[in-house]
């Protein structure tokens, strides 16, 4: 095969897309068990990936999914080298990465790595979120991991794309009890108010971030779980947005859910913690480029 033909990751060979096909009575495929991780890589490596890991054997674990020995997931090294092949087949020096383990049959789980181009970046000001009419769901259990029954966002990102609003529009989910901020169709939120960092308490149902969980290591300042209504987070000094791929987004607006009412102007970007927010992950992303 050339070496400008992609080729994905799957169950231990480079294969053609076409070639990586998953046996019907996959339960990943039947039922949806199984458990998947979205990383970037800086400087042709895998970034943050030991949040990933960390997030995706918990997920594994009490799920009751082990993870064979000879999986990408249990081998860091070879996941590197797998990435830097597949990189090399789609003539990229960075892209966005999905590693999914899939319940498999009886007999075995299966793996598979795919490989997309970066997004383009965030609007330097920020981005809208639209409130969603669709409520969040709550998960299979907590800490929420990154499930293969990912309906419910999909669901949040297909009504979003029906209403107006920008390309870098999000929605923002509630959940279906007390109306409380969770997420969004694919970034966790937080805020800064009282001098703390502020995010939804787990229990709502949002996914466990990787990027939210580097932010409250590195914040500086308390990180303190909320159920938080929205009048909370309309209220809040800052709001930013984030997950592993675009890192840090500041928030500019917030709109009501039948698209009317501008319900929130501010000037996130601006806002100095925001911006240290900004600075740190960019050393975080130089300082993996530059790993030997």
């Amino acid at each position: 095969m050339p070496e400008s033909v992609p080729l994905v990751y799957f169950n231990g060979e480079l294969v053609s897309a076409a070639a990586a096909r998953l046996p019907i009575d996959d339960r990943g495929v039947l039922f949806g068990l199984g458990f998947f991780e979205t990383f970037r890589t800086s400087g042709g490596r895998p970034h943050h990936w030991n949040y990933h890991r960390r997030r995706l054997t918990q997920a594994c674990a009490t799920a009751g999914l082990a993870i064979p020995p000879h999986f990408l997931a249990a081998d860091s090294a070879r996941l590197g080298a797998t990435v830097a092949q597949l990189l090399a087949s789609a003539s990229s020096s960075d892209a966005v990465f999905r590693y999914t383990i899939t319940a498999g049959t009886r007999a075995a789980p299966s793996e598979f790595l795919v490989l997309r181009p970066l997004p383009p970046a965030a609007p330097p000001e920020g981005i809208s979120l639209r409130v969603l009419a669709l409520a969040r769901d709550n998960g299979e259990f907590i800490p929420r991991p990154k499930s293969l029954n990912y309906a419910n966002a999909l669901l949040g990102a297909g009504e979003l794309a029906r209403r107006t609003g920008g390309p870098a529009d999000e929605g923002l989910f509630l959940s279906r009890e007390g109306r409380c901020v969770v997420e969004t169709p694919c970034q966790n939120i937080a805020w800064l108010a009282g001098g703390e960092l502020r995010y939804p308490d787990p229990s709502l149902g949002a996914i466990a971030g990787t990027c939210l969980e580097w932010l409250r290591e590195n914040c500086g300042l308390p990180a303190m779980p909320r159920r938080a209504p929205l009048d909370e987070l309309l209220a809040a000094d800052a709001i930013l947005v984030g997950n592993a791929v675009r890192g840090i987004t500041p928030v500019r607006e917030i709109w009501s859910a039948d698209d009317r009412t501008l319900l929130r102007s501010l000037d996130s970007a601006a806002h100095p913690r925001i911006r240290a927010f900004h600075a740190a992950w960019d050393d975080a992303l130089r300082a993996t480029a530059a790993k030997k």
